[in-house]
């Protein structure tokens, strides 16, 4: 098993606080649509800065209750790092090319089949009847959620 062995308590420190100016740009920039189309992603930042502003605590505050952790737990960030590249990878083509080139529907199936195929390729759980689940419930969940926000939140998706 391969992993990244950094300090798990600088890699939060570092974390909380990227996700916080994250926020804060994401807000700064949905600043610029109209009321209509900034309030659902308004709600989700929201709620993302408030969890984000809980770790940055969490992470920044020193503890009440000191337990003693070994080693191992302390140092280790990414217990797979093959499987992790391949998930982030997949975000980023994703949210570059997929969403704006094919579409929500078509993207979102393809991204999650692809994570789904490609995770298993690494952790070497690959088979047939694999990517027919991931075919399977990825079309669903991409459907589910395509449905959700055309017919019930009357937001129009590329």
């Amino acid at each position: 098993m391969k992993s990244i062995r950094i300090h798990r308590s600088a890699a939060d420190k570092s974390l909380s606080i990227a996700l916080l100016l994250f926020c804060g740009f994401v807000l700064l920039e949905i600043r610029k649509f109209s009321e209509y189309g900034r309030y659902f992603p308004n709600i989700v930042t929201l709620f993302l800065l408030v969890f984000s502003f809980a770790y940055f605590l969490q992470s920044w505050v020193p503890k009440l209750i000191k337990k003693e952790k070994s080693l191992e737990e302390k140092y280790e960030l990414i217990k797979h790092l093959p499987s992790f590249l391949v998930s982030a990878c997949g975000i980023l083509l994703y949210i570059l090319i997929l969403f704006t080139v094919v579409g929500f529907l078509a993207g979102s199936t393809i991204f999650c089949v692809g994570v789904i195929v490609g995770v298993q390729i690494t952790r070497a759980a690959f088979s047939v009847k694999s990517i027919v689940i991931a075919l399977i419930t990825s079309s669903t969940f991409s459907f589910v959620m395509y449905y959700i926000f055309r017919q019930i939140f009357n937001i129009r998706l590329p």
